[in-house]
């Protein structure tokens, strides 16, 4: 199940990074003054920085503002947020069951909790959208969160927003995750666990 998600994960991430290789990388247009600063601090919470701004700037763009919007980042995070879970679980112990992955899985990838996340990192003061539009809304937030993830996996790759997402989650990531990248990388790892 985690490969299976991994690899459509990397599916979607190979769509976007294609899309975005035609993309002028200045800033976007509808970025403020005063969304520089939050955006700065947004970074520093979950400690990464963007290579390319815009993608923040998109993964922050709902579809009710603009036509290019946050949909198909909030695809990639979704995916990348399941898969982080699993690979957590599963490398935390490789005997869990699929009953008890599912269920870690929908406690900790649901709308609710990662709406909360988002509302702590205020990603409410950062989402576009149209004028009637509420962006405290669980699912814009949720959305938008998921989109954040997307937009990591997009900029560096998928280990690093697997990593940032675990540690926003407080799944003692770094010791896990930095143990198995040193081995090779995740993906080599779950293939040697599954084996």
């Amino acid at each position: 199940m985690a490969f299976a998600a991994q690899l459509l994960t990397f599916s979607a991430l190979l769509i976007i990074s294609q899309a975005y290789s035609g993309v002028d990388q200045k800033t976007h247009s509808a970025m403020e003054a005063s969304d520089v600063a939050a955006i700065k601090a947004l970074q520093t919470k979950i400690r990464y920085q963007f290579n390319d701004q815009n993608l923040l700037i998109l993964a922050m763009t709902h579809a009710s503002y603009s036509f290019d919007n946050n949909g198909a980042l909030n695809v990639l995070g979704y995916n990348i947020i399941q898969a982080a879970i699993s690979l957590h679980y599963v490398l935390d112990n490789s005997a869990i069951g699929s009953g008890d992955l599912h269920s870690k899985i929908s406690e900790l990838s649901n709308c609710t909790v990662l709406s909360k996340d988002a509302f702590d990192l205020q990603l409410h003061d950062l989402i576009k959208v149209a004028p009637k539009i509420n962006p405290k809304k669980q699912s814009i937030l949720c959305g938008c969160y998921r989109a954040l993830f997307g937009a990591i996996g997009a900029d560096a790759n998928l280990d690093v927003a697997q990593e940032k997402f675990l540690i926003r989650c407080k799944l003692n990531a770094a010791s896990i995750m930095q143990k198995h990248l040193t081995q090779g990388g995740l993906r080599s790892e779950l293939l040697r666990t599954v084996e």
